[in-house]
């Protein structure tokens, strides 16, 4: 065997076994990660360097070392043996099985194990990767006597100095490891069995390709398979339902047969695909247009969302809003305005005052999804109640243009399956779109927002003209699809 099984292998073998040969065996073929997976990695393992705080002075087995797995676990049993009472990235070796454990700690003898999760809840493959974890730990530390999740406390709330064992919740997940040790000397056995036989197991794809995460190796399981007009693109339609019409052998969206389709979202993709053109429930959507009021502006709000709180107040993962852009029209010409709040402060009053500011001789604000919007409003609604009748009003004149999207009153098969501001952003501009942007996602807002913590002067500038050009392209979009709708109903 050419390297131990990871805890991150072996998750992949519970998903799919030829996930997991893949994985070991030809990693070349693996997609590449995108920018938002390689941020939220990157903030997992910077919480977990934070969580090391809660037992101070441990020593890291993998500090000013190259990456050599066994070289991580011969340091670790020295420093058992030693007397070593903290160990950071403890790594053990057991029957050709690899885990690196963040924290291990002894206390009163005995040695507990801690992971660190950047996350509110506790997950069943939270769970299940730290039996695994136990599993091959105990075979080599016969004195652990607990293994833990540190998860975010959703309760805590920042005021004054930062209170780390607040911060971090604490469970135990020894009821569900002692209770699982044959289940994974059983399982660890198949995931080596299936690397004996040397051949790609034969797998077809299906809903499991993307539980409990996305497969990395879509690009090679679904090779000629994922065409424009395959059913693996209906939006609105779980996996288990897609992949039940896959496996009748109905390929193309266009082999459904129409009648037997009770959805009107699913009924729209299908329509469109036969047809092969955009489809319109004009009554419907010349309904909505008639409560848009004049004048009218579209906006967009950007949100940080720091799992470990920045601002008195603030609890791990609270939405932080930190940009706004609004877009109107003056005499035929496209205005915008944009507010950035510096990081540095928390100055969500000043970011309220200038949103209701500049928003308040207009009559429809429009918004793409308002979830996230309304969301931020009402959570500054109880922070500062004395704006709750203004932020009320606010609310009252917001027009969500994602609506007559998402009830299948228009579709164009160029979205694929995708109901998304970006998947009708073509359609609406085919000059200006997103894909020309540095950043592309809400979620790559969110850590490069959070990445000006660490930028000197000169990149803090740059970057805040990234998110500026990311947030005014939403709004942008979002208040050209209006003349969009108006356009096709000839208004």
């Amino acid at each position: 065997m050419s390297s131990p099984i990871s805890k991150s292998a072996f998750i992949k073998a519970e998903q799919c076994l030829k996930h997991f040969f893949l994985y070991k065996n030809h990693p070349y073929l693996r997609d590449s990660l995108s920018k938002e997976k390689q941020l939220i990695f990157k903030r997992g393992t910077d919480v977990g360097i934070f969580a090391q705080q809660l037992f101070p002075g441990g020593i890291d087995v993998t500090a000013g070392e190259k990456r050599d797995q066994q070289l991580f676990a011969e340091k670790t049993k020295h420093l058992i043996a030693q007397g070593t009472k903290t160990i950071y990235e403890a790594t053990f070796i057991f029957d050709d099985l690899l885990v690196m454990v963040d924290i291990l700690h002894k206390q009163d003898d005995q040695w507990i194990a801690y992971e660190v999760k950047s996350s509110l809840k506790i997950t069943e493959t939270y769970v299940k990767d730290a039996c695994f974890q136990y599993y091959v730990i105990k075979n080599c530390l016969p004195d652990l006597v607990d293994f833990n999740l540190l998860t975010m406390n959703p309760k805590y709330v920042l005021e004054g100095e930062l209170e780390i064992q607040k911060l971090f919740k604490t469970t135990s997940i020894m009821k569900d490891a002692l209770k699982n040790v044959s289940y994974f000397a059983h399982k660890t056995q198949i995931a080596k069995l299936t690397l004996e036989q040397n051949k790609i197991p034969d797998i077809k794809i299906g809903a499991h390709c993307f539980q409990p995460y996305e497969c990395d190796f879509l690009g090679t399981c679904w090779k000629n398979i994922n065409e424009p007009n395959s059913v693996l693109t209906l939006g609105k339609l779980t996996k288990q339902a897609m992949f039940e019409l896959y496996d009748q052998n109905i390929k193309r969206i266009d082999e459904i047969d129409i009648n037997t389709i009770q959805h009107k979202e699913i009924k729209i993709q299908v329509k469109a695909a036969i047809e092969q053109k955009e489809q319109i429930f004009e009554e419907e959507v010349k309904a909505f247009i008639s409560n848009i009021k004049q004048p009218v502006c579209s906006l967009d709000i950007e949100v940080w969302m720091p799992a470990i709180p920045y601002y008195n107040g603030t609890k791990p993962f609270q939405q932080i809003p930190f940009l706004f852009s609004m877009i109107s029209e003056e005499n035929g010409d496209i205005k915008n305005y944009s507010y950035f709040k510096p990081i540095e402060e928390d100055l969500r009053k000043e970011f309220l005052e200038h949103i209701l500011l500049v928003t308040k001789d207009f009559q429809s604000i429009l918004m793409f999804d308002k979830s996230l919007e309304e969301t931020v409003l009402n959570q500054l609604a109880v922070l500062y109640p004395e704006f709750s009748n203004d932020i009320t009003d606010f609310k009252n004149k917001i027009i969500d243009l994602a609506e007559p999207i998402k009830k299948g009153n228009y579709y164009h098969p160029d979205m694929k399956g995708n109901f998304t501001l970006k998947s009708i952003a073509p359609l609406v501009n085919q000059e200006a779109g997103f894909n020309n942007l540095d950043i592309q996602s809400g979620i790559s807002a969110m850590y490069i927002y959070e990445s000006l913590l660490e930028q000197n002067a000169i990149e803090s500038e740059h970057i805040k003209q990234q998110l500026v050009d990311y947030c005014e392209m939403d709004a942008l979009i979002t208040y050209q699809l209006l003349n969009f709708f108006n356009s096709k109903l000839g208004l």
